[in-house]
């Protein structure tokens, strides 16, 4: 079985570019070539298919065509646009049809191959001649081997690393990675990041703290691992800073001291060493000028330059979000630590060395507060004051950190929904969803309490007074977290739904009732508190014309008063229960309606002629279903 090479040249991708094109190839692109085994290669100035066992044909087709009982109408036409006669039509499922046998795959590969080539589509494309064709970056060469053949319409030679090989010939598509090895290339990633991973630990030593690895893996074909030094005068800055300088710009790994290794693409050792070390010394140079510059303003004078500095184009300036998140802190039950963190918690946005690295917001203004003798609790809350940065990332380990941090979650949701930027489809510029999975990992793994809908009226309502240019409704913020409490919890996704909709407000508290819905979903207790929701809510829910309020001087039924009774002693245990969070209390008081209400419907005729009885026993199911529903909406769950 033959085998394929397809490989697309060009000028060097971003590291985000080539993990694109690997996912495409992988998943879209290589499936439909049909061959038994594939491997794609990516790295910064090509991307290549390699498939092994490739049929030799293309699989036959069906080609359907009109129904079967209108052959006499159309079974002609159709088989003269196929190019057959009548008499060579099938018949599958009722249909006339014919099949379409395959062609060598030589035929057919030049249009499929160019289909992938146009088909790879990236976040950020450019076109850079008349062609139209839009790619990362320029196109340089298509290279499509089919065994030792070149396909038509593409080249046989591919290009060796960029400053010591030129064009190479590729004689079979089974040589391609011996062949670019040969001439300085090393196409495999894993290869790549073997080869680095490996010089790294030859020096020892060596951290990665902003994770660059992954990104450094697709910006060198020809991996050199190599060592320099900076002047130690740089190690008076905050470690945090010296890592940024190194990793921010430059993709460096930092070594112990005053060192640190980078990886080259090739070159002079010594040539390449000296001039890595010219350019950190140059970075870290600025770095020192701008801390320093800061340090001498101090951190309240840094502060009181927030009123010049936008937030967000309609939501004031980053004084008015201060002031904002000093009232939601203690809104949040924060202390005088949390308060004081929340003052400073942006100061840092007015800091010369922030606008250089914007990675060191927060941590360098908890650096600036230490050194204004500021209390640590105060200084930790303002570096954590963004955490969790990621879906699984850490958690503040301070009380003032995390109620610093649900208070800017809070206020940077508020905000984008009160100014209609809430996130669309897949799209989510402000980071809305990681700042919702932070607020539900703050109250269910941190235990912080966070009545989101409470707040976000409360950060609506200060918005408003600050003269903010509100568009929309935040109404919506809460259920927006919500969401994405039910991707967290390790409960059926039901039951998470069921508690949203409960008489429950707290973040934390909506969690744990999800909880013991489905640990006491097997139980007797849930079913019959489910049996008196449901039959309520089945027949009531649905139907007009309840009364406001329940009369029991109407009822005259013994199950009636049976039941009116029951939900009299029933009802406050299920409120006063929910209200401590005992959600098994309330369960096994919701139970008791369950009997009652069985009752009820064997006995009673709830659509009675009398409309003020009808109306009054439709109300006195609403009142049931209402009482069980403070344990949620019952009705999302299976049974």
């Amino acid at each position: 079985m033959p085998s394929l090479l397809l490989e697309i040249g060009c000028e060097e991708l971003p590291a985000s570019a080539c993990r694109e094109a690997e996912r495409q190839l992988v998943e879209r692109w290589l499936p439909t070539l049909g061959g038994e085994r594939g491997a794609v290669l990516a790295a910064p100035r090509r991307l290549a298919l390699h498939v092994t066992e490739l049929p030799a044909r293309s699989p036959d087709q069906w080609v359907q065509g009109p129904p079967e009982h209108l052959r006499e109408k159309a079974a002609e036409g159709f088989a003269r646009k196929q190019g057959v006669s009548v008499d060579e039509l099938e018949v599958r499922d009722g249909f006339l049809g014919v099949t379409v046998p395959g062609r060598p795959i030589g035929d057919v590969l030049p249009e499929r191959l160019d289909e992938i080539v146009r088909g790879l589509a990236f976040t950020k494309s450019m076109r850079w001649d008349e062609s139209g064709m839009r790619f990362a970056r320029p196109v340089r060469w298509v290279c499509a081997k089919l065994d030792g053949e070149t396909v038509v319409g593409f080249g046989g030679s591919s290009y060796g690393h960029r400053f010591t090989h030129g064009e190479v010939e590729i004689p079979h598509a089974d040589d391609y990675v011996d062949v670019l090895r040969a001439a300085g290339v090393e196409p495999q990633a894993d290869e790549r990041r073997r080869l680095i991973v490996e010089g790294l630990d030859r020096i020892g030593g060596w951290s990665d703290p902003a994770g660059v690895l992954e990104e450094v893996v697709y910006l060198v074909e020809s991996p050199l691992v190599l060592e320099g030094s900076f002047s130690e005068r740089f190690l008076d800055l905050p470690p945090r800073v010296v890592q940024t300088a190194m990793q921010s710009h430059q993709r460096y790994f930092p070594l112990e001291g005053a060192r640190f290794a980078f990886v080259a693409n090739g070159g002079d050792p010594e040539t390449v060493v000296a001039g890595n070390e010219r350019v950190l010394e140059g970075r870290l140079d600025d770095a020192h000028f701008t801390f320093e510059r800061d340090v001498s303003r101090g951190i309240e004078r840094l502060a009181e330059g927030l009123g010049s500095i936008t937030f967000v184009a309609g939501a004031g300036s980053f004084a008015d979000k201060t002031a904002r998140l000093v009232k939601l802190v203690a809104e949040l039950g924060g202390g005088e630590a949390s308060r004081e963190a929340a003052r400073l918690a942006k100061a840092d946005q007015a800091a010369e060395l922030v606008r250089e690295f914007p990675d060191l917001e927060g941590h360098i203004g908890a650096e600036y507060a230490r050194l204004a003798g500021f209390p640590e609790a105060v200084c930790a809350a303002i570096d954590e004051q963004y955490l969790p940065d990621a879906g699984e990332g850490p958690l503040p380990q301070t009380e003032p950190g995390r109620v610093l941090a649900a208070a800017e979650k809070i206020d940077n949701l508020t905000v984008a929904f009160a100014l209609g930027q809430r996130p669309t489809g897949s799209r989510d510029p402000h980071g809305l969803r990681r700042a919702a999975i932070g607020l539900c990992r703050l109250a269910t793994e941190a235990g912080l309490q966070i009545d989101v809908d409470a707040l976000a009226r409360r950060d609506l309502a200060l918005l408003v007074e600050q003269g903010a240019e509100v568009a929309d409704d935040p109404a919506g913020v809460a259920e927006f977290v919500l969401e994405r409490l039910e991707g967290l919890l390790d409960v059926p996704i039901e039951f998470v739904r069921a508690a949203r909709e409960s008489a429950v407000a707290e973040l934390g508290a909506v969690a744990r009732l999800a909880e013991t819905l489905a640990g006491e979903a097997a139980s007797e207790a849930f079913d019959r508190a489910f049996v008196a929701f449901d039959r309520a809510n089945r027949l009531a829910g649905k139907a007009d014309g309840a009364a406001p309020s329940l009369d029991p001087e109407l009822a005259t039924d013994e199950a009636e008063l049976a039941l009116i009774e029951a939900l009299g002693a029933a009802s406050p245990r299920i409120e006063a229960s929910v209200a401590e969070e005992d959600f098994e209390g309330a369960l096994a008081a919701a139970a008791e309606l369950g009997p009652p209400v069985d009752r009820f419907f064997d006995e009673v005729l709830v659509m009675a002629e009398d409309s003020s009885v009808r109306a009054n026993r439709l109300r006195l199911l609403l009142d049931v279903r209402d009482a069980v529903g403070a344990l949620g909406n019952l009705s999302h769950i299976p049974r």
